[in-house]
């Protein structure tokens, strides 16, 4: 292995620093028992709500560490049209740092869309996201920009591990975390914190069916983070585009929250798992909101 795909190593005196140094609106996020879906499934479902910061996510989290800790960075090339891609753009316009962003021709249109209204340079490149993430690495070798991809770099991790650290808050550690697996900077947070602070409680990481990360982390698109996430995570689970449909409707309906069918992933794994689960406390994290 390169020097350049040595493992992501989350180190978790970094994490308190970040608890210490990010500020509202990423940090500090609702967390509590859903009395609705709780009756629903069987099991106490305690949601943790990253979708009411500016950037609809719990990637604003990543994103705001990675330019706390690297402010003198001029040019950066994101190859994403998600969530990712959305908070990278939102916190470089806050630090003065130009985002340009190498996106699917098959993005969904309205994030394309709130992207270039909120100024940042998107290019529509390719179809297949690796292609993208070449096309992009080929970019940035021209124009002397910095690549940025999920997964690749500690301080996503970082950040995203303050989520995990906020769940000691709670007045008992739960039985288990579900989280969605993505490119796998928030599992790998999730888990080495809980790992370490709360022993007792499962960290579950979550894909729907068909995506690049499988649950079984036969693929996850960095390799840097392959070995440290199988070692984060208890188990992971598929969820069929079904089950995040409705999930997400279920989140609509009992709690009033307009979030993706990635965002809902967690709940429909923990709805999935709930009738083995009777009595168990859950933390589902609700990490994506609807767009357009």
């Amino acid at each position: 292995m390169s020097a350049a795909a040595l493992p992501v190593k989350l180190d978790l005196d970094r994490v308190v620093e970040a608890v210490e140094i990010l500020q509202r609106p990423f940090v500090g996020t609702a967390q509590y028992r859903s009395e609705g879906i709780s009756r629903l499934l069987g099991i106490d479902v305690i949601l943790k709500i990253e979708t009411t910061n500016p950037v609809g996510s719990v990637m604003g989290r990543a994103a705001e560490w990675f330019f706390i800790n690297h402010s003198h960075t001029n040019r950066i090339i994101c190859a994403s049209a998600g969530d990712f891609g959305i908070a990278m753009a939102y916190a470089g316009s806050g630090h003065s740092v130009d985002i340009e962003l190498f996106v699917p021709v098959s993005a969904d249109p309205a994030k394309v869309a709130a992207l270039r209204h909120a100024g940042t340079t998107v290019h529509l490149d390719a179809e297949d996201p690796e292609e993208v993430k070449e096309e992009a690495r080929r970019y940035a070798d021209v124009v002397g920009g910095v690549l940025l991809l999920d997964g690749e770099h500690v301080e996503f991790a970082e950040g995203l591990a303050t989520m995990a650290a906020e769940l000691e808050h709670l007045p008992k550690a739960p039985d288990a975390v579900f989280v969605p697996l993505g490119e796998g900077s928030l599992a790998l947070g999730t888990g080495a914190w809980c790992h370490a602070r709360m022993p007792r409680t499962r960290v579950v990481g979550v894909a729907p069916e068909g995506a690049p990360a499988t649950a079984q982390a036969v693929r996850v698109p960095s390799e840097r983070i392959v070995a440290p996430l199988i070692e984060a995570l208890d188990d992971t689970a598929l969820v069929s585009e079904r089950h995040m449909q409705q999930a997400a409707a279920v989140l609509a309906t009992h709690e009033g929250l307009r979030v993706s069918c990635d965002g809902a992933a967690a709940l429909a794994a923990a709805a999935v798992a709930a009738p083995s689960m009777r009595g168990a406390s859950v933390v589902v994290a609700v990490t994506s909101r609807a767009v357009g």
